[in-house]
């Protein structure tokens, strides 16, 4: 009779421990980036866009969001386990000499929980922060008058396609965009749209026209004080609450316009 009471009592506790794992896996947040999915982390990388892109003066800045791009085809999880990794980029054109003032205000704007970290010199102008569930976000000057944002998921486990939501083409605002082509009386090969939720409400979005050209027919009509940036491959400017950008890539024009936020 003792040893049946002993079994009994081991299958319940067994099964009591059972329960606490199976509560802790479905409730308690994770404790590694293995324990996490690509998907867990996609939200959080919009969020911090988000922040940065909240933090900026529209007025004297111009944006590009881009969509999220797979930057290791394969990485280790754990010995064990592949997994993938991916980014996403905000890309901020301002007027040369200000880009160190541009992190300086993404860095004073990003929550205490992001602890974010922001080293400066001569030559280095690089901000770090934790943007949470095991995101990095990262903001460094790439050139006179750019700023470049990533958010960045780690190498993470993908258990689903990784995909943007599709928007309906009449709620981004394409005109902007349209404007240039009709000035350079050129159509799109391609268009795009990407959006994020801004912090306080509203969405930012960026649509994104691909043509041919250098885009310098449309140059000369924006005038000088809506001009942010203005170099051989790259130039931004203000037109209204958008902000258009004409860069040249290899044989090909990107034009976007970003609003929000």
């Amino acid at each position: 009779m003792k040893r049946h009471w002993i079994i009994a009592g081991t299958a319940a506790w067994a099964l009591v421990i059972a329960g606490l794992a199976y509560y802790s896996s479905r409730n308690d947040p994770p404790t590694s980036r293995d324990q996490t999915t690509i998907a867990d982390g996609l939200p959080v990388v919009d969020t911090a866009l988000a922040r940065v892109a909240a933090a900026l003066d529209p007025a004297t800045s111009v944006t590009a969001l881009g969509g999220y791009t797979r930057t290791d085809q394969s990485c280790r999880v754990t010995s064990a386990r592949e997994g993938t990794r991916f980014e996403r980029v905000l890309l901020v054109y301002v007027k040369k000499d200000t880009e160190p003032a541009v992190l300086d205000r993404v860095h004073d704007a990003l929550p205490a929980a992001y602890q974010s970290h922001l080293v400066s010199g001569p030559n280095t102008h690089v901000l770090t922060a934790d943007a949470g569930d095991f995101v990095t976000l990262r903001g460094a000057v790439v050139q006179p008058g750019q700023v470049r944002f990533t958010a960045d998921t780690g190498c993470r486990v993908q258990d689903a396609a990784v995909k943007e939501a599709t928007p309906q083409s009449q709620t981004a605002n394409r005109a902007p965009v349209q404007a240039v082509l009709d000035t350079l009386k050129q159509s799109a090969s391609q268009w795009r749209t990407h959006r994020l939720v801004c912090p306080g409400g509203g969405i930012l979005w960026t649509v994104e026209a691909v043509t041919t050209g250098d885009g310098a027919a449309a140059r000369s009509t924006v005038p000088a004080t809506a001009v942010v940036l203005d170099e051989p491959k790259l130039f931004a400017f203000r037109a209204g609450e958008a902000g258009v950008a004409l860069r040249v890539e290899s044989d090909a024009l990107r034009i976007t316009s970003t609003a929000g936020c």
